[in-house]
Protein backbone atom coordinates (compact mmCIF):
# COMPACT_ATOMS: atom_id res chain seq x y z
CA UNK A 1 0.00 0.00 0.00
CA UNK A 2 1.31 3.37 -0.85
CA UNK A 3 0.57 6.81 0.46
CA UNK A 4 -1.69 7.49 -2.21
CA UNK A 5 -3.87 4.00 -1.23
CA UNK A 6 -3.92 6.07 2.38
CA UNK A 7 -7.59 7.75 3.02
CA UNK A 8 -6.93 11.42 4.27
CA UNK A 9 -9.21 10.83 7.18
CA UNK A 10 -8.51 10.10 9.89
CA UNK A 11 -5.43 11.99 10.11
CA UNK A 12 -3.46 12.33 13.49
CA UNK A 13 -0.78 14.56 15.22
CA UNK A 14 1.74 13.39 17.51
CA UNK A 15 3.37 16.27 19.06
CA UNK A 16 6.28 15.83 20.94
CA UNK A 17 7.16 18.38 24.16
CA UNK A 18 10.54 19.44 25.23
CA UNK A 19 10.81 16.76 28.11
CA UNK A 20 10.04 14.06 25.44
CA UNK A 21 6.33 13.24 26.47
CA UNK A 22 3.46 13.15 23.02
CA UNK A 23 -0.30 14.25 23.02
CA UNK A 24 -2.30 13.20 20.13
CA UNK A 25 -5.08 14.93 18.28
CA UNK A 26 -7.81 13.52 15.34
CA UNK A 27 -10.59 11.19 15.69
CA UNK A 28 -11.40 9.47 18.61
CA UNK A 29 -7.57 10.11 19.96
CA UNK A 30 -7.12 9.63 23.70
CA UNK A 31 -6.26 12.57 25.51
CA UNK A 32 -3.43 10.73 27.67
CA UNK A 33 0.08 12.50 27.41
CA UNK A 34 1.74 9.91 26.42
CA UNK A 35 5.49 9.30 28.02
CA UNK A 36 7.37 8.75 24.62
CA UNK A 37 6.88 8.47 20.87
CA UNK A 38 6.47 4.74 20.88
CA UNK A 39 2.99 4.35 23.14
CA UNK A 40 1.86 7.50 21.28
CA UNK A 41 2.08 5.55 17.99
CA UNK A 42 0.76 2.30 20.12
CA UNK A 43 -2.23 4.20 20.45
CA UNK A 44 -2.87 5.28 17.06
CA UNK A 45 -2.42 2.11 15.75
CA UNK A 46 -5.24 0.46 17.59
CA UNK A 47 -7.43 3.27 16.45
CA UNK A 48 -6.33 2.21 12.93
CA UNK A 49 -7.21 -1.99 14.09
CA UNK A 50 -10.44 -1.21 14.79
CA UNK A 51 -11.54 0.06 11.25
CA UNK A 52 -13.38 -1.64 9.00
CA UNK A 53 -11.22 -3.20 7.32
CA UNK A 54 -8.33 -2.84 9.68
CA UNK A 55 -5.74 -0.32 7.57
CA UNK A 56 -2.93 2.42 7.76
CA UNK A 57 -3.80 5.90 8.64
CA UNK A 58 -2.28 8.82 7.95
CA UNK A 59 -0.28 10.90 10.93
CA UNK A 60 2.22 13.90 11.37
CA UNK A 61 4.64 13.47 13.45
CA UNK A 62 6.09 16.98 15.12
CA UNK A 63 9.54 17.60 16.63
CA UNK A 64 9.45 19.63 20.11
CA UNK A 65 11.23 22.33 17.77
CA UNK A 66 8.12 22.18 14.96
CA UNK A 67 9.46 19.97 12.36
CA UNK A 68 6.49 18.19 10.92
CA UNK A 69 7.16 14.48 9.83
CA UNK A 70 4.53 12.95 7.83
CA UNK A 71 4.01 9.18 8.16
CA UNK A 72 1.67 6.33 8.16
CA UNK A 73 0.71 4.16 11.00
CA UNK A 74 -0.15 0.57 10.40
CA UNK A 75 -2.37 -1.63 12.70
CA UNK A 76 0.40 -3.42 13.92
CA UNK A 77 2.52 -0.35 14.60
CA UNK A 78 4.33 0.35 11.82
CA UNK A 79 5.81 3.52 11.01
CA UNK A 80 6.36 4.20 7.25
CA UNK A 81 7.58 7.70 5.95
CA UNK A 82 4.92 9.40 3.71
CA UNK A 83 7.06 12.67 2.50
CA UNK A 84 9.40 15.43 3.05
CA UNK A 85 9.59 17.01 6.58
CA UNK A 86 8.35 20.33 6.82
CA UNK A 87 10.16 22.96 9.39
CA UNK A 88 8.49 25.94 11.45
CA UNK A 89 7.99 29.52 10.09
CA UNK A 90 11.42 31.31 12.08
CA UNK A 91 8.48 33.29 14.18
CA UNK A 92 7.43 29.72 15.20
CA UNK A 93 11.13 28.83 15.73
CA UNK A 94 12.30 31.63 18.06
CA UNK A 95 8.93 30.99 20.19
CA UNK A 96 10.10 27.24 20.94
CA UNK A 97 13.48 28.47 21.39
CA UNK A 98 12.23 30.94 24.10
CA UNK A 99 10.02 28.46 25.64
CA UNK A 100 13.10 25.95 25.72
CA UNK A 101 15.18 28.43 27.12
CA UNK A 102 12.56 29.73 30.01
CA UNK A 103 13.01 25.36 31.32
CA UNK A 104 14.66 25.79 34.80
CA UNK A 105 17.94 24.66 35.65
CA UNK A 106 17.04 21.41 37.55
CA UNK A 107 14.61 20.49 34.86
CA UNK A 108 17.83 20.29 31.78
CA UNK A 109 19.00 16.86 31.76
CA UNK A 110 22.79 16.40 32.82
CA UNK A 111 24.10 14.12 30.59
CA UNK A 112 23.10 15.03 26.02
CA UNK A 113 22.22 12.38 23.91
CA UNK A 114 22.00 12.73 20.24
CA UNK A 115 19.06 14.41 19.04
CA UNK A 116 16.91 11.83 16.66
CA UNK A 117 14.35 13.46 13.89
CA UNK A 118 10.60 12.06 14.66
CA UNK A 119 10.65 9.84 12.30
CA UNK A 120 14.09 8.22 13.74
CA UNK A 121 12.64 8.09 17.09
CA UNK A 122 9.78 6.33 16.55
CA UNK A 123 11.74 3.93 14.48
CA UNK A 124 14.53 2.86 16.82
CA UNK A 125 11.22 2.92 19.58
CA UNK A 126 10.06 0.24 17.53
CA UNK A 127 12.95 -1.92 17.31
CA UNK A 128 14.06 -1.45 20.87
CA UNK A 129 10.02 -3.06 21.42
CA UNK A 130 11.26 -5.50 19.26
CA UNK A 131 13.80 -6.67 21.13
CA UNK A 132 12.33 -6.29 24.33
CA UNK A 133 8.93 -8.76 23.59
CA UNK A 134 10.15 -11.29 26.01
CA UNK A 135 10.00 -8.92 28.96
CA UNK A 136 6.50 -8.95 30.22
CA UNK A 137 5.05 -4.98 30.25
CA UNK A 138 3.23 -3.58 33.67
CA UNK A 139 -0.47 -3.71 32.99
CA UNK A 140 -1.35 -0.20 32.40
CA UNK A 141 -5.04 1.16 34.53
CA UNK A 142 -7.44 1.49 32.54
CA UNK A 143 -8.08 4.93 31.45
CA UNK A 144 -11.43 6.80 33.38
CA UNK A 145 -14.48 6.38 30.91
CA UNK A 146 -14.41 9.57 28.26
CA UNK A 147 -16.70 12.75 28.95
CA UNK A 148 -19.23 12.62 26.21
CA UNK A 149 -19.59 16.05 26.19
CA UNK A 150 -15.66 16.45 25.98
CA UNK A 151 -15.00 13.54 23.72
CA UNK A 152 -17.61 12.00 22.07
CA UNK A 153 -15.23 9.91 19.81
CA UNK A 154 -13.24 8.61 22.68
CA UNK A 155 -17.17 7.85 24.22
CA UNK A 156 -18.39 6.07 21.26
CA UNK A 157 -15.43 4.11 21.01
CA UNK A 158 -15.64 2.94 24.48
CA UNK A 159 -19.12 1.90 24.46
CA UNK A 160 -18.17 -0.29 21.38
CA UNK A 161 -15.37 -1.76 22.13
CA UNK A 162 -17.30 -3.00 25.20
CA UNK A 163 -20.02 -4.07 23.09
CA UNK A 164 -22.40 -1.75 24.20
CA UNK A 165 -23.55 -1.03 20.81
CA UNK A 166 -26.97 0.66 21.34
CA UNK A 167 -25.08 3.59 23.78
CA UNK A 168 -22.42 3.93 20.75
CA UNK A 169 -25.29 4.78 18.20
CA UNK A 170 -27.31 6.67 20.33
CA UNK A 171 -24.02 8.94 21.39
CA UNK A 172 -23.33 9.27 17.19
CA UNK A 173 -27.11 9.97 16.75
CA UNK A 174 -27.25 12.86 19.53
CA UNK A 175 -24.24 14.22 17.95
CA UNK A 176 -25.55 14.00 14.08
CA UNK A 177 -28.88 16.47 15.50
CA UNK A 178 -26.33 18.97 17.33
CA UNK A 179 -24.66 18.90 13.77
CA UNK A 180 -27.99 19.32 12.35
CA UNK A 181 -28.98 21.74 14.26
CA UNK A 182 -25.70 23.66 14.06
CA UNK A 183 -24.65 23.25 10.61
CA UNK A 184 -27.40 22.28 8.23
CA UNK A 185 -28.66 19.41 6.90
CA UNK A 186 -26.09 19.25 4.04
CA UNK A 187 -23.04 19.65 5.89
CA UNK A 188 -19.80 17.73 6.28
CA UNK A 189 -19.98 17.81 9.77
CA UNK A 190 -23.73 15.92 9.67
CA UNK A 191 -21.84 13.60 6.92
CA UNK A 192 -19.16 13.00 9.48
CA UNK A 193 -21.85 11.41 11.85
CA UNK A 194 -23.97 9.91 9.61
CA UNK A 195 -20.62 7.88 8.75
CA UNK A 196 -19.75 7.16 12.58
CA UNK A 197 -22.99 5.27 12.56
CA UNK A 198 -22.70 3.53 9.76
CA UNK A 199 -19.08 2.44 11.16
CA UNK A 200 -20.62 1.32 13.97
CA UNK A 201 -23.33 -1.02 12.29
CA UNK A 202 -20.74 -3.25 10.31
CA UNK A 203 -19.14 -3.58 13.80
CA UNK A 204 -22.53 -4.83 15.11
CA UNK A 205 -22.93 -6.87 11.91
CA UNK A 206 -25.55 -4.23 10.13
CA UNK A 207 -24.03 -4.73 6.81
CA UNK A 208 -27.62 -3.71 5.04
CA UNK A 209 -28.02 -0.44 7.66
CA UNK A 210 -24.12 0.26 7.31
CA UNK A 211 -24.50 0.15 3.40
CA UNK A 212 -26.96 2.84 3.64
CA UNK A 213 -25.84 5.02 5.58
CA UNK A 214 -22.73 5.61 3.77
CA UNK A 215 -24.77 5.81 0.83
CA UNK A 216 -26.41 8.59 2.63
CA UNK A 217 -23.15 10.06 3.70
CA UNK A 218 -21.57 10.25 0.42
CA UNK A 219 -25.11 12.13 -1.04
CA UNK A 220 -24.80 14.69 1.98
CA UNK A 221 -21.65 15.23 1.08
CA UNK A 222 -21.84 15.94 -2.35
CA UNK A 223 -24.94 18.13 -1.29
CA UNK A 224 -22.69 20.02 0.38
CA UNK A 225 -20.59 20.36 -2.39
CA UNK A 226 -17.55 18.36 -2.31
CA UNK A 227 -16.38 17.07 -5.23
CA UNK A 228 -17.31 13.57 -6.22
CA UNK A 229 -13.09 12.97 -6.38
CA UNK A 230 -12.56 14.51 -2.80
CA UNK A 231 -10.90 11.85 -0.70
CA UNK A 232 -13.82 11.73 2.06
CA UNK A 233 -16.48 10.92 -0.76
CA UNK A 234 -14.82 8.55 -2.03
CA UNK A 235 -14.04 6.59 1.20
CA UNK A 236 -18.15 7.26 2.02
CA UNK A 237 -18.92 5.27 -1.26
CA UNK A 238 -15.61 2.68 -1.42
CA UNK A 239 -17.17 1.61 2.42
CA UNK A 240 -20.61 1.48 0.55
CA UNK A 241 -19.41 -0.93 -1.94
CA UNK A 242 -17.54 -2.83 0.67
CA UNK A 243 -20.96 -3.31 2.68
CA UNK A 244 -23.13 -3.60 0.06
CA UNK A 245 -20.95 -7.12 -0.65
CA UNK A 246 -22.08 -8.24 2.86
CA UNK A 247 -25.70 -7.58 2.17
CA UNK A 248 -26.82 -11.46 0.92
CA UNK A 249 -30.32 -10.63 1.05
CA UNK A 250 -31.43 -10.37 -3.14
CA UNK A 251 -34.46 -7.60 -2.39
CA UNK A 252 -32.24 -5.61 -0.16
CA UNK A 253 -28.67 -5.99 -1.97
CA UNK A 254 -30.93 -4.93 -5.11
CA UNK A 255 -32.24 -1.87 -3.71
CA UNK A 256 -29.00 -0.97 -2.52
CA UNK A 257 -27.03 -1.57 -5.43
CA UNK A 258 -29.01 0.53 -7.48
CA UNK A 259 -28.16 3.48 -5.42
CA UNK A 260 -24.97 2.60 -5.81
CA UNK A 261 -24.98 2.35 -8.95
CA UNK A 262 -25.92 5.97 -9.22
CA UNK A 263 -23.20 6.90 -6.89
CA UNK A 264 -20.87 4.97 -8.65
CA UNK A 265 -21.21 6.63 -11.80
CA UNK A 266 -20.18 9.88 -10.42
CA UNK A 267 -17.36 8.55 -7.67
CA UNK A 268 -15.55 5.28 -9.54
CA UNK A 269 -11.78 5.79 -8.52
CA UNK A 270 -11.15 2.19 -8.29
CA UNK A 271 -10.36 0.62 -11.30
CA UNK A 272 -13.52 -1.83 -12.42
CA UNK A 273 -15.34 -0.27 -9.18
CA UNK A 274 -18.51 0.31 -11.49
CA UNK A 275 -18.48 -2.66 -13.58
CA UNK A 276 -18.39 -4.60 -10.30
CA UNK A 277 -21.93 -3.01 -9.59
CA UNK A 278 -23.19 -3.56 -12.88
CA UNK A 279 -22.28 -7.44 -12.67
CA UNK A 280 -23.50 -8.23 -9.22
CA UNK A 281 -26.89 -6.29 -10.31
CA UNK A 282 -27.19 -8.33 -12.94
CA UNK A 283 -27.00 -11.27 -11.80
CA UNK A 284 -29.25 -10.15 -8.56
CA UNK A 285 -32.09 -9.50 -11.35
CA UNK A 286 -31.57 -13.21 -13.12
CA UNK A 287 -33.72 -14.39 -9.60
CA UNK A 288 -32.81 -16.50 -6.70
CA UNK A 289 -29.39 -17.33 -6.72
CA UNK A 290 -26.49 -18.53 -4.29
CA UNK A 291 -24.93 -16.25 -1.79
CA UNK A 292 -22.47 -13.45 -3.19
CA UNK A 293 -18.90 -13.79 -2.66
CA UNK A 294 -17.06 -10.16 -1.78
CA UNK A 295 -15.55 -9.28 -4.96
CA UNK A 296 -14.67 -6.21 -3.46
Amino acid sequence: MTITDVPAWPLYKLTADQDGTVTITGPAAPKDTFPDRASAVNAVAQLAAVLRPPRPVRAEAVDADGTAWPVTIAPDSTVTEAGRPTKPRKKDRQARTEEAASVPADKVPVEERPVLSGVQQLLAQAQARQQQHLVPAPRAEAPPAASIEDDPHRAITEASQAGRHREAAAIAAACEQAALRSHGPASAEVAHWIEVRAFLALQEGAAYRACQLWLQGAVVRLTATQPPDHPEVVEAVDRAHHAWHLVIEPDKARELGTELLSLRTRVTRKSGALADVQRRLAKLSEGPTAPQSRGF
